[in-house]
């Protein structure tokens, strides 16, 4: 599903995907047919089964949900409303601070104005699936791996990186993309 070269606008290449997003994520799939997604800046090839099992076993040393596993093998990634919802293929992390007693002095005073005072942040440990900027520039959106799957979910946290803050907003990723996603829609 390489993006034609003559062709710059990614939302050409929904007709290619459409069919397989509207039989595992129905809402999502009508939310960005409804135009509410635009600006759709890319569509990601799909990854195949055994690039997402070696994207699990070498890179993250972690499962994937299923619901993940399966958008990935529609879309590789996506970057809608201008890059507000920016979910990720190949460029997922964990989010791990260093020990306060590794920084320097103006970085502990920092850190110690965030969360409280509490280090590391909440978000030590999640992994990062998508950029999501629901409250800011910069937000994210991250699976809490801490815990397993539950039912096949990881639960999704929404954070805030100008106040260094985490809060559930989901409880997996096909909660996330069919119910908090197109309820974000932010107007142009």
């Amino acid at each position: 599903m390489a993006q034609d070269p003559g062709n710059d606008d990614p939302r050409s290449l929904l007709p290619t995907i459409l069919p397989a997003l509207e039989g595992e994520f129905p809402r999502f799939a009508r939310f960005l047919m409804s135009g509410d997604a635009d600006p759709i800046d890319e569509i990601l090839p799909p990854y195949t089964l055994s690039e997402i099992e070696q994207l699990e076993r070498e890179e993250l040393e972690q499962s994937l949900p299923p619901s993940y596993r399966a958008f990935l093998q529609i879309a590789g990634g996506m970057c809608l409303q201008g890059g507000a919802v920016r979910i990720h293929g190949r460029q997922l992390f964990f989010l791990y601070f260093p020990p306060l007693e590794s920084m320097k002095w103006e970085q502990r005073r920092q850190a110690g104005r965030q969360n409280g005072g509490v280090w590391p942040p909440p978000s030590e440990g999640m992994l990062c699936f998508a950029d999501f900027w629901s409250e800011g520039d910069g937000d994210q959106a991250l699976f809490d791996v801490s815990g397993g799957l539950v039912d096949g979910e990881y639960p999704v946290f929404y954070y805030n990186h100008d106040q260094g803050s985490t809060r559930r907003i989901a409880d997996g990723f096909r909660d996330w993309l069919e119910r908090v996603v197109p309820g974000n829609s932010r107007p142009a």
